[in-house]
């Protein structure tokens, strides 16, 4: 008797434990089998949290709008890169580009800087405005791509447009001018114009750096100035133009300030005079020939020549 009794509590120990086995995971030991349903197993790695439902419309799609603003950006993107192609392009070669200097480049890198402004701003709205249960890693990747493309070209135009004011590319001009040396500079002039008998009148620029040395001939009217970069050449050369221009201006009673005027020069010196003189000397030294445009001269800027086309076949 005793032993069919242990038998049984032996038998309800088993029975308990293969219970206890065959228990899905997620099964509380204060749940009863008789009052409460198991729950559904989970594989490994689930994240349990709030369930999120969304309806939508027959034909909808969700995300369309992160798509749109994606599309909007890619475009903003493209133009922002067009314009800096053509920032660059500008700053690098602007004497093939823009050689009367009309389109200033500050003007295209400005619009280029807020198409990038604009691109990145609808980047972020794009992906912000993406699903809660989509992926963010491919969206707007287009505008991206175009976003740094343009930044890189922009950047690029201004470094070049800030170190090297003339450009990387530049035509080249023969210049056979003996810049390092003021006599021989007056010497070259007076071969071509003639003896200036009353002599030089040299000009104090000690105020004006980059500038190595100025000299007027009022016999001849013929005037120089010399430079020792090209980077303050390019500076000093729209005001000594405009100098001169108001001077002829200011003279224009004057029978010896009518006429036809040009300046010739180069990325080193300038020289002024008449459209004879200057054209002699343009064949002896070379540089680029440019119309003065006064009340009494009817040229223009079209005027320009380089030192190869001047010269006579």
């Amino acid at each position: 008797m005793q032993d069919e009794e242990y038998d049984f509590f032996e038998g309800r120990d088993e029975r308990r434990r293969d219970r206890r086995r065959d228990r899905p995971r997620g099964w509380s030991a204060s749940q009863s089998p008789q009052s409460a349903t198991p729950p559904v197993p989970m594989p490994p790695g689930t994240r349990i949290g709030r369930t999120h439902e969304s309806t939508f419309r027959a034909g909808h799609r969700p995300g369309g709008v992160s798509r749109t603003v994606a599309a909007i950006a890619l475009l903003t993107g493209l133009l922002a890169v067009a314009f800096g192609v053509a920032s660059a392009a500008h700053e690098l070669a602007p004497a093939y580009l823009d050689p009367d200097g009309k389109v200033p480049g500050r003007l295209i890198a400005g619009t280029c800087a807020a198409l990038i402004a604009v691109t990145f701003i609808l980047v972020i709205i794009a992906r912000a405005t993406t699903p809660r249960r989509s992926s963010r890693r491919g969206v707007a990747s287009g505008g991206i791509i175009t976003f740094v493309l343009a930044a890189l070209l922009l950047a690029l135009g201004v470094v070049v447009g800030v170190l090297f004011p003339l450009g990387l590319i530049r035509p080249v001009v023969r210049d056979e001018a003996p810049v390092g040396s003021d006599d021989n500079m007056k010497f070259g002039i007076e071969r071509v114009t003639g003896t200036c008998t009353d002599g030089w009148n040299d000009i104090d620029v000690a105020g004006y750096p980059g500038v190595d040395s100025a000299s007027v001939c009022v016999t001849t009217r013929v005037a120089y100035v010399t430079f020792d970069s090209d980077v303050a050449a390019h500076t000093y050369a729209g005001a000594i133009t405009s100098t001169i221009t108001g001077l002829l201006e200011e003279h224009a009673d004057d029978a010896r300030a009518q006429g036809d005027w040009r300046t010739l020069g180069t990325g080193q010196w300038i020289a002024f005079g008449s459209e004879k003189n200057m054209t002699i000397l343009q064949r002896e030294w070379g540089g680029t020939l440019t119309t003065v445009n006064t009340t009494q001269s009817s040229g223009d800027d079209s005027g320009d020549s380089s030192g190869d086309e001047a010269q006579p076949s």
